[in-house]
């Protein structure tokens, strides 16, 4: 997943990525084979995306507000450039090793929906698939700034832009309803999957209203967090894993479907603020750690190369979808796709990419700020 700007500027953002990317590494791995099976933990690989997609939004959203008290204006030309060398380059070059310097394939289609930012709507074989969620974020860089820019400098833009917020709130609830009931005619699956963006987005919406509130609000905000630490601090996490515990006793399946990410994304958005405010108390000192910021700062190519060496051990898999059914590249059994190798080859690979690709193009996406 991305980082949006300067965020060492704000404290435990670069922490709560790590925790982010430890989640994905620990819902993946869980594939390799060596890997525990008492620590198994599907559903922590979806929780850690979740709160990328709310920093995502909460990071944007924040720089643009931002940008539009300083400036008056938005320079969406400045912002897309921003976001291109952000992105674009370990992205394509992770697509570049993969379609050329290893034995995988896949079919056409799946190429163009990589190319194209749709994996979130078409899935992809598993050496793709985790690109879905890069869909989720282009799709949403694509329309977020331009109803900033309508919105803000006009009379009552506040109020319109919450309203605006509150869309994909109420919306994307209503969609996961949908699909869990099935309630769509089958040429319309692509719009209600779990990985559709109209299911997802309202992550990143949680963190855009957190971010309008941060920015706008702050003194209030800031004196309503220190007189309610507990409450907030107990708040969120029990919001956090609430959804989890009823997963787990089979309890409500349909107000999971539709709220469990609601309720993660609330909680998350609380102790996220909760922790910019206060770094220095109780578990959040965690987050502000040199080698966890560290962690944080490397999660997008974390995130990025991961996938080439965290593959399911089942050669049956569905998360195949009909590509290659073992590792891209090396024998089955080689260290580097086996836990915990597969941790370490990870994280070599992300140093690599970071330092090659991401780090040289920093002074030039600063000129754009």
């Amino acid at each position: 997943m991305t980082k949006a700007g300067n965020s060492h500027k704000l404290p435990s953002l670069d922490g709560w990525r790590a925790v982010s990317i430890a989640l994905v590494l620990l819902a993946h791995s869980s594939y390799t084979s060596g890997f525990p099976e008492v620590f198994h933990h599907g559903a922590a690989g979806g929780l850690g995306v979740r709160l990328f997609f709310i920093i995502s939004g909460f990071l944007i959203t924040c720089l643009l507000l931002q940008e539009q008290m300083k400036h008056g204006t938005i320079s969406l030309k400045h912002f897309y450039v921003r976001r291109a060398l952000r992105i674009l380059p370990v992205y394509f070059f992770y697509l570049l090793v993969l379609g050329g310097l290893t034995r995988y394939s896949q079919p056409v289609t799946a190429w163009l929906a990589n190319l194209t930012f749709t994996t979130n709507f078409f899935p992809t074989p598993w050496f793709t698939g985790h690109l879905w969620s890069l869909g989720v974020e282009e799709q949403f860089y694509l329309l977020w700034p331009w109803f900033l820019v309508a919105v803000l400098g006009r009379p009552g833009s506040r109020s319109t832009l919450l309203k605006i917020i509150a869309v994909p709130l109420l919306l994307a609830p209503v969609v996961r309803m949908m699909d869990y009931k099935h309630w769509y005619p089958e040429s319309a699956g692509f719009l209600f999957q779990d990985f559709s963006f109209f299911a997802r987005f309202d992550s990143l919406a949680f963190g855009c209203l957190a971010a309008v509130f941060f920015v706008h609000s702050r003194p209030v905000l800031e004196a309503f967090y220190q007189k309610n630490t507990r409450l907030i601090a107990g708040g969120g996490m029990t919001l956090l894993f609430v959804p989890t515990l009823l997963k787990s006793l089979h309890m409500g399946q349909d107000f999971q479907a539709a709220g469990t990410y609601s309720l993660q994304a609330l909680g998350f958005s609380l102790l996220l603020l909760q922790s910019i405010f206060h770094p220095d108390r109780g578990l959040y000192r965690f987050l502000n750690w040199k080698w966890v910021s560290h962690i944080g700062v490397l999660s997008y190519s974390i995130y990025i190369w991961q996938q080439l060496f965290c593959v399911p051990d089942d050669p049956l898999s569905l998360f195949y979808r009909g590509g290659l059914a073992g590792p891209a590249f090396g024998p089955k059994d080689a260290w580097w796709v086996s836990f915990p190798g597969c941790i370490l080859a990870a994280l070599l690979a992300a140093h690599a990419s970071y330092y090659l690709l991401e780090k040289p193009l920093l002074g030039l996406r600063a000129r754009f700020r």
